[in-house]
């Protein structure tokens, strides 16, 4: 079964209580509950699954093989949480019952493999995907079509909208998830498979094929993270680089409705949860200096957390011709720029969802039509990572370096008059 769903419809929660269900119910039965990246499982799934199982029926684990026996009503059973990237680790066990999650992040080759495995003699063979609608084209699409020639009619497909949940939502994300683009809405509210925005592509040099590929963590890097700022939407954007100087674009986070504050600590439990206790390198939009009615900015907030945020003043003249060569370099017979699957929202927005505003025929060209079109949701994360890429590959203008004299003058100023010494 393949549900396909909205965003906070409670597909996975659904998923989850079948597995649960069996698992208590069928003395024996081994299970196994995956996702792409390990790093994203735990996060997730992980987490929901251990709300919704009463804590008195693990009686064993082993958190090192993140395996657990679970005590049912007629005995015990044993699930099993992998990573399904890579499923040759699952060597020959097979299973009665295999939870996949986010399956659009799958290739058909791993979907066919996990069939082979889900056998386990004695039980009802069964595998239950779940996740948001994939564009149109992706394999998912292909083989829950009976029209399409990849058809497999073993998989029963069930579209769940948002609005099964929609009561239980709070009302301004209600509204914050009203203000999308009408494509997604389609996709994540209705759970239906759509197309990108038309409009020319802000990144013609982009090439999924090219551009998208796995990005593993680099344990002796620090991390970046690139932030964008907003009222109702704001982005953060992790990653880090190579020895050779290549990028890897690891993690997203685009928050609704969410507050300045809450913002912030958001990302910092996300980095903890991703890359442990690591050194961050922090760029950003310049407007994070600029002050609320209260007399505090951005970057205030952000220095009382200990984040240090530097930032460059350029246009989207500046920035976007320099993002377009760096996808069309090479380094070691790599891109230099590489963007993981997880990254829907970014490899979307670069793909073409990130676009100039149509010119109908007969329409005049003005400036405002030479700015990517504000849609307020792919501009945030393509925002954030666009302030990455500046800060790290562009000479700084001199309003920026105005600014950072200016700051650096007023720290030696308050040292001054602490008493301390000026070098």
């Amino acid at each position: 079964m393949y549900i396909q769903h909205g965003t906070r419809s409670g597909g996975t929660r659904g998923i989850l209580d079948v597995v649960l269900y069996r698992l208590l119910n069928e003395p024996g039965i081994k299970v196994l509950i995956g996702r792409k990246d390990f790093r994203d499982l735990r996060p997730s799934i992980m987490e929901t699954f251990f709300e919704i199982a009463p804590p008195n029926v693990i009686v064993d684990r082993n958190s090192q093989e993140h395996r657990y026996v679970i005590q049912g009503y007629k005995g015990t059973s044993t699930l099993f949480f992998r990573e399904l990237k890579d499923i040759s680790g699952l060597g020959s066990q097979d299973f009665g019952c295999i939870s996949v999650h986010e399956a659009y992040e799958l290739t058909r080759d791993v979907y066919r493999t996990l069939k082979i495995r889900a056998s386990q003699a004695g039980y009802v063979s069964m595998i239950l995907m779940e996740g948001n609608a994939p564009r149109g084209g992706h394999w998912l699409d292909n083989f829950t079509d009976p029209k399409n020639e990849e058809y497999d009619p073993d998989i029963k497909k069930i579209i769940l909208p948002i609005f099964e949940n929609w009561k239980f939502l709070p009302v301004s994300y209600r509204a914050s998830l009203e203000a999308m683009p009408d494509a997604w809405k389609r996709r994540y509210l209705l759970g239906e498979t759509a197309m990108l925005p038309s409009g020319t592509p802000v990144y013609p040099s982009f090439v999924e094929s090219v551009h998208v590929q796995d990005t593993n963590l680099i344990p002796d890097r620090p991390v970046l993270r690139m932030w964008d700022f907003g009222l109702r939407r704001a982005a953060c954007v992790w990653g880090q680089q190579e020895d050779s100087g290549r990028i890897l674009i690891q993690h997203e986070w685009l928050a609704l409705e969410t507050p300045e504050e809450q913002f912030i600590d958001g990302v910092i439990v996300r980095t903890n949860q991703w890359y442990g206790d690591r050194t961050c390198r922090d760029m950003g939009d310049p407007a994070a200096r600029n002050r609320d009615p209260n007399g505090v900015s951005t970057l205030d907030r952000l220095n009382r957390k200990g984040i240090s945020l530097v930032f460059r003043q350029t246009t989207y003249g500046q920035r976007i011709p320099l993002i377009n060569r760096k996808f069309c370099e090479m380094i070691q017979g790599m891109s230099a720029v590489v963007c993981s699957p997880s990254c829907g929202i970014l490899v979307e927005g670069l793909s073409g969802g990130y676009h100039y505003p149509e010119l109908k025929e007969g329409q005049a060209f003005t400036s405002q039509k030479d700015i990517p079109f504000k849609d307020g949701w792919f501009e945030h994360v393509c925002n954030a990572f666009e302030y990455g890429m500046v800060n790290l590959f562009s000479q700084a203008t001199s309003a920026s370096k105005k600014f950072i004299e200016r700051r650096k003058m007023n720290q030696r100023r308050a040292w001054a008059k602490q008493g301390a010494a000026v070098f």
